[in-house]
């Protein structure tokens, strides 16, 4: 079968569209492939836009997709064109990077740190440009508009408000008028003063005065005082001396023999009784001879009495004496 030159030339053409298809539908492919989407959020968003240039070390390596405004924050997605590894510590900057304004997305990658997956969401920094800078100055100029008005207002015033010179020269005028016052104020009591200081100084010499007399005064008494404890301290000396010796010759007596036998041995007090017998025995033997002994009245006596003798305790005279003092405490005490 004989093919015509125009079916050949369609078919020709056919295959060719195919061909064209066939080679666009592969690079379209594989860009889809190597498309790799993440999302960055910056505070400030300025004239970014989607379509515009994302750059690594001046390289395009991708655009910006979709913006999105959360509120406090912009949120922009960006698409590489070409596979990118994000890792730990890569840094995403909103610069302007022409003098009309334009902005791009410039990637400083970090090479050490880890991988980081697409979902993630990276924190980016805007950088302020030739508009920021515009509106700064818009806004400086206003401050400094303000700042006119207020150093006009100060130095001029106006219908409510008093210029400075007009303040300064009525706090003037106010202080010179209390300095005036306080002057007559003073020329006026000045007489009453002397005399407040005169009586001043004069307590004060008199108290001082005082002060010298009554140190005099403490003086004397410390030194009279000081002689009477002296005094006193040697006359306790003293006392305590003799106390000392008291006590020594107490004890000097009591451990002698003879006084010891004296005072707590009944030797003596048995050979005394028996002297007494023997001198009855002799009296009475005396009597029974009709040998008798007369005083001066003719009546017979002994030759020995044992009143009020008292060879061991205290004498009657002695316990009078007791008893008087005793009845004297009692009647003293009642009082």
């Amino acid at each position: 079968m004989k093919i015509s030159d125009r079916t050949l030339g369609y078919v020709s053409l056919i295959a060719l569209i195919g061909l064209f298809a066939f080679i666009a539908y592969s690079m379209w492919e594989a860009h889809h492939e190597a498309t790799t989407i993440i999302q960055v959020d910056f505070d400030e968003l300025g004239t970014l836009q989607p379509e515009d240039q994302v750059v690594i070390r001046g390289y395009t390596v991708g655009t910006i997709g979709k913006v999105q405004w959360l509120g406090d924050r912009a949120r922009v997605q960006i698409k590489f064109n070409q596979p990118v590894v994000i890792r730990e510590g890569t840094q995403f900057n909103n610069v302007n990077y022409a003098i009309m304004g334009q902005r791009r997305l410039e990637i400083i990658p970090s090479k050490t740190g880890k991988v980081l997956p697409d979902d993630y969401i990276h924190t980016g920094t805007f950088e302020p440009g030739v508009a920021e800078i515009l509106r700064y100055i818009d806004q400086i100029n206003e401050q400094i508009e303000t700042v006119r008005q207020l150093i006009y207002l100060v130095t001029m015033g106006d219908s409510t408000h008093q210029s400075a010179n007009e303040i300064v020269e009525t706090i003037i005028g106010s202080i010179e008028t209390t300095l005036s016052n306080t002057e007559h104020t003073l020329s006026t009591l000045q007489p009453a003063l002397n005399n407040l200081f005169k009586q001043a100084n004069m307590a004060s010499n008199n108290l001082l005065e005082i002060t010298t007399q009554a140190d005099s005064a403490v003086t004397t008494i410390t030194g009279t005082v000081n002689e009477k404890i002296a005094l006193a301290e040697k006359a306790i000396l003293k006392i305590s001396d003799g106390a000392n010796k008291t006590n020594e010759l107490i004890n000097s007596i009591e451990s002698d023999s003879v006084y010891n036998k004296f005072l707590y041995s009944s030797e003596m007090v048995d050979k005394v009784n028996e002297l007494v017998k023997k001198l009855n025995e002799i009296v009475q033997a005396i009597d029974t001879k009709g040998m008798k002994i007369l005083d001066e009245n003719g009546n017979p006596i002994k030759p020995f009495t044992w009143k009020n003798l008292n060879l061991v305790g205290k004498t009657a005279r002695e316990k009078a004496k007791e008893r008087a003092s005793k009845t004297q405490t009692e009647q003293d005490n009642s009082k």
